[in-house]
């Protein structure tokens, strides 16, 4: 049986954090969407947080 990839995550048999260009607070939602959206600053993955 092969684990899936979330599993393979959930286990750290995999750590994806390499994709996350910009973690940020929600508060920077607008600007980073313009970022992702127009592909600026090596924006790959935006990954917002409640209290930054």
């Amino acid at each position: 049986m092969n684990a899936t990839s979330l599993q393979k995550v959930q286990n750290g048999d995999i750590d994806p954090s390499f994709v996350i260009t910009h973690p940020a607070g929600l508060e920077a939602g607008p600007e980073l969407y313009k970022t992702f959206r127009d592909k600026e600053d090596g924006c790959i993955k935006v990954v917002m947080r409640p209290h930054g």
